[in-house]
């Protein structure tokens, strides 16, 4: 019986005959190795998760320093040195996140801080400040993280700073 294609029969050191994968010829295994080949990144990265944090990091250092611009993740990688996919790699084993969720986390306490601070302000104004893009996606996201929706918590500030003005002013 001959053997199914691509495999072959080869004895074994008992001489007992077993149906194997055929190797391939050296021709076919040249072409297959190159086309199987993960592609070079196109920066260098980093291997061991000390390096892989400080990628990190410097990720969260530039989110903190641009928060209220458009962030493209492509170019920030390419600045750290990364390629995107090493980028997410890297917030994925330190973080348990993706860069735009670390982002987004960034972008939404600021958002807090800014509520916090200046309550006055619209909704539309604080968002903006922060770079989100709508107050509805904003308010699903605040609601998600701190468990309080934006009006609410705006009016919880509100009347912070005005007890705290008539403890002031009795």
């Amino acid at each position: 019986m001959p053997p199914a294609p691509g495999y072959a029969w080869v004895t074994g050191k008992e001489g007992d005959k077993t149906m194997r994968m055929a190797p391939k010829p050296a021709a076919q295994r040249r072409s297959s190795a190159r086309s199987h080949r993960p592609k070079a990144p196109a920066c260098q990265t980093p291997v061991a998760l000390s390096d892989q944090m400080a990628v990190v990091n410097q990720a969260v250092r530039y989110f903190a320093a641009h928060f209220s611009e458009s962030i493209s993740l492509d170019a920030m990688a390419a600045s750290l040195g990364v390629n995107e996919e090493w980028l997410d790699l890297c917030f994925d084993h330190c973080r348990g996140k993706t860069p735009y969720q670390a982002l987004q986390q960034v972008r939404l306490s600021r958002l807090f801080e800014g509520i916090a601070r200046e309550p006055q302000c619209t909704l539309q104004q604080q968002v903006n400040r922060c770079g989100l893009s709508s107050v509805i996606s904003a308010n699903h996201s605040f609601e998600d993280l701190f468990g309080i929706g934006l009006a609410p918590f705006r009016r919880v500030c509100r009347r912070a700073v005005a007890d705290r003005q008539s403890a002031r002013h009795p």
